[in-house]
């Protein structure tokens, strides 16, 4: 058996939660920003709409679309438009990852560093800190769906 490729992540802009998404996928740097017509396994957006509208822009210009992630800009509910462009987008995009919004990360100077502790710093699931846990269960979701766009990718080019 192959072993599956490092995934390139990359954000529709800088600040989006990028290196997040990375560091959920246990990746130790990602690509930044898309370049225009670059083609991405995992593409980062917040959850504004205007972000979404671009994402799903650059991943339907994609032959196969990448995992769309998207990460809660605050801890407000979305708005009604970014609900509604992910759900027509559903279809076209099969995955889509929410990292939900953390508000203990504000205060931190490495928030990405505190991330990889809590989620690799410990040999049970029980030791888990309480606050990590619904950054654990988008970070499941997260490696359940790039693992199944890289296979499809990988088969595509046998």
């Amino acid at each position: 058996m192959t072993e599956i490729r490092i995934p390139h992540v990359s954000g529709v802009a800088g600040g989006v939660g990028t290196t997040l998404a990375a560091t959920l996928l246990d990746i130790r740097s990602d690509y930044g920003v898309r370049r225009h017509g670059e083609t991405v396994d995992v593409l980062v957006c917040r959850s504004v709409p205007s972000q979404i509208a671009q994402s799903i822009a650059a991943s339907m210009s994609q032959g196969r679309p990448p995992v769309l992630v998207v990460v809660d800009d605050g801890p407000l509910p979305w708005p009604r438009t970014s609900k509604q462009r992910i759900e027509m987008a559903r279809p076209n995009i099969p995955h889509i990852v929410r990292i939900p919004w953390i508000d203990r990360l504000r205060s931190l100077d490495d928030p990405h560093a505190s991330i990889f502790e809590a989620l690799h710093g410990h040999d049970y699931l029980d030791e888990l800190p309480r606050w990590i846990r619904p950054v654990q269960i988008a970070a499941e979701q997260l490696t359940a769906a790039v693992t199944a766009v890289l296979t499809t990718r990988e088969k595509a080019q046998q």
